[in-house]
């Protein structure tokens, strides 16, 4: 059973499964231990994901695996086995890799695939090409806007959208500084974040800006997820798969909240000390984001990355290792703090609090804290800890989420008890053999029929017939209980969701190219590969649907392995560019089956293509399209190197510049010249 406006939350490991259920999650998503897109934290081993699978589906839930990073040659038969693997536990697999699209699709007609916001779709032609597919779900980008949306939703396949966390400088996907600043890829799951750190914006060689100029804002709409969800769109996303526990139930919460008010029509808002807690758990400056169209200044942030939590307080003096503070708002003990002056930055957990002489558990007045060294009068106090949400993630209960229908036939010689739960049904038949009751309290046989051993169900409907008062014993009504319930479990806990698609393309290797085609590409202006207004044959392609039967394939297609250089081929013979990140060793075992394909030799390549401008920003300018990229000559600059910047209708370009030379003589050598 799909839900329309679908609350996804992230899970990076097992103890964040019941966090995020508890508080609301329709579904969770999380990575395994391999070819997941954030391979820096812990993620679930093979066992954890059954644990995971198993408490989700028994509570009537879903959970995605994220296999979304670019997979090479020599890696696919793991991946394959993997799969297979994930089939049996888990209800979609998030995927970049149009390899990876493809073997599922071909393999497993029924397994659903939601296509990664890494493939970095934002346009309704590539949507209606990927449903004619038969892809079950398509995360968005995040540049897509709110109107963009509602166009896109008028096709009928169910769209995936992020609503909260940290975005991306670049379009996800096509980015690849980190890959060439440090060999640290993020479409190989382990990205750097080199657009969190320090670069400076040269104009005409002199330096006009400096700071974290690619730092992006947080998303956040919570002020405004009443228009997403009258759009209906199938899934709404936090991110955060790396963020803490309490972070997790906060923003799952509030969410829940909101979207149960939507659905009931009651009204919607989230009053201060929810929030308090949400941003006391993470906090970084917040952005509407491109869903909402936010202007182009109010995207990036000249602040700290870090964990800033929410202003309570201001120090009014400091004594013998104390701090006497000014609270603006609620602070309890064990709760974090950051003390904050121009030049100095302490943070620690609150042990005492002295509120007019006397201890307290909290207070929103003037107080007196311990601290460990001299605080200078005048700095902020920042919350970054709340005790309060802490102790409710460590003591989380369990949701009771499943209404069931049961029904309980009692005779002399036959017993026959059904339970009901969303479209699951166990019927069980006993043959004791039962007297005449004395007695008989039909209440109390049947409140220890309702009895549900510690499973999440609660009984909406009960049916009971004992029409010929018989005696049922505790033991034996306990015994029947057990059996049925046994059953349920199981059949909740291995519940998945399945739906057939018919997959129109060939796996087939007679596809391939034996021969090649051209001996050389040359391209005077990398921008020709993404920017195009018209596409013939022969011309790099960047959008799927714009592919004909000549077309040479971008290397920003992600093409690594021979499972999407199938799928490609399934709509052109043309020259498929491997993508950048490809090895030479990894382009020669492709190269084995198909001889037409591209490998980049010389080439200055947009490392980001972002919807975020530095220069307008940089010279003031509340939104883009002021025409500074014509007049002057932009790049940025960090410790290593300087980049130059190209534009395009206010789309922003970071090029690097990398040669390889006589990579193999059998390659086709493709040349970007200045």
């Amino acid at each position: 059973m799909k839900i329309v406006n679908e609350l996804l939350a992230p899970v990076g490991n097992i103890n964040a499964v019941k966090v995020a259920i508890s508080n609301g999650a329709d579904a969770i998503y999380c990575a395994g231990k391999r070819f997941g897109a954030r391979a820096f934290i812990a993620n679930l081993s093979d066992e954890e994901i059954i644990e995971a699978s198993k408490y989700v589906h028994l509570h009537s839930k879903k959970i995605y695996i994220t296999l979304n990073t670019l997979i090479f040659e020599e890696e696919f038969e793991e991946v394959k086995t993997y799969i297979d693997f994930l089939y049996q536990y888990v209800d979609a697999i998030i995927v970049q890799d149009y390899g990876v699209v493809h073997y599922i699709r071909s393999h497993y007609p029924d397994f659903p695939v939601h296509i990664s916001t890494q493939c970095s779709i934002h346009n309704y032609e590539d949507v209606l090409l990927l449903k004619s597919l038969g892809v079950d779900r398509i995360v968005l980008a995040r540049e897509v806007s709110l109107e963009e949306i509602k166009k896109i939703k008028e096709l009928g396949v169910d769209l995936e959208v992020f609503i909260h966390g940290a975005l991306c400088f670049s379009y996800s996907g096509l980015c690849y500084l980190s890959y060439y600043k440090g060999g640290r890829s993020g479409n190989r799951g382990n990205c750097a974040q080199p657009c969190r750190q320090e670069y400076d914006l040269l104009e005409d060689g002199k330096t006009i800006k400096s700071g974290p100029l690619l730092s992006m804002k947080d998303l956040n709409i919570i002020s405004n997820i009443k228009e997403l969800l009258k759009v209906g769109v199938t899934s709404l996303k936090i991110e955060g798969r790396a963020k803490s526990l309490e972070y997790l139930a906060m923003t799952t919460r509030i969410y829940r909240r909101l979207i149960d008010e939507f659905n009931t029509n009651q009204e919607m808002k989230v009053d201060e000390e929810t929030l308090e807690d949400l941003y006391s758990s993470f906090s970084r400056e917040r952005t509407k984001g491109y869903l909402f169209n936010d202007s182009n200044k109010m995207v990036t942030t000249d602040k700290s990355v870090k964990h800033q939590g929410i202003l309570i307080g201001k120090v009014v003096s400091y004594k013998n290792k104390q701090v006497k503070i000014a609270l603006s708002k609620r602070l309890d003990l064990l709760d974090g703090i950051r003390i904050v002056s121009n030049d100095k930055e302490t943070g620690l957990t609150v042990t005492r609090i002295i509120e007019n002489g006397k201890l307290v558990k909290s207070s929103s007045s003037t107080v007196i804290i311990d601290v460990k060294s001299y605080i200078e009068a005048g700095s902020y106090v920042f919350k970054t800890s709340s005790s309060k949400v802490s102790k409710e993630v460590k003591n989380v209960k369990d949701i009771i989420s499943n209404d069931a229908a049961l029904d309980i036939l009692i005779r002399q010689n036959k017993q026959i008890v059904t339970i009901e739960i969303n479209d699951i049904k166990v019927t069980k038949i006993f043959t004791n053999t039962l007297e005449k009751a004395k007695t008989i309290n039909d209440d109390a046989v049947i409140s220890q029929f309702k009895k549900v051993n510690n499973l999440p169900i609660r009984y909406s409907e009960v049916n009971y017939s004992n029409k010929d008062n018989l005696y049922i014993p505790i033991p034996l009504i306990n015994e029947m209980r057990r059996i049925l319930l046994d059953e349920i479990k199981e059949k909740l806990e291995n519940q998945l969701y399945r739906v057939h698609y018919d997959y129109p393309f060939k796996d087939d290797d007679s596809l391939f190219n034996k021969e090649k085609e051209v001996n050389e590409l040359e391209f005077k202006e990398e921008l020709d590969i993404i920017n195009r207004d018209k596409c013939k044959d022969h011309e790099v392609i960047f959008h799927l649907h714009e592919i004909k039967e000549k077309s040479v394939i971008s290397p920003y297609l992600g093409v690594n392995n021979s499972y999407a250089l199938n799928f490609f081929r399934n709509i052109t013979k043309g020259v498929v560019i491997l993508s950048f990140e490809s090895t030479l060793e990894n382009a020669l075992e492709i190269l084995k089956k198909d001889k037409n394909i591209g490998f980049l030799a010389c080439f200055r390549e947009p490392l980001m293509i972002s919807n975020h401008c530095v220069v307008a920003k940089a010279c003031g300018y509340e939104s883009k399209h002021c025409g500074m990229c014509l007049k002057h000559k932009y790049q940025l600059r960090d410790n290593d190197r300087t980049y130059d910047l190209m534009f395009n209708n206010c789309s922003m370009y970071i090029k690097g510049k990398r040669v390889i030379r006589n990579p193999h003589k059998d390659l086709i050598n493709i040349k970007f010249i200045d």
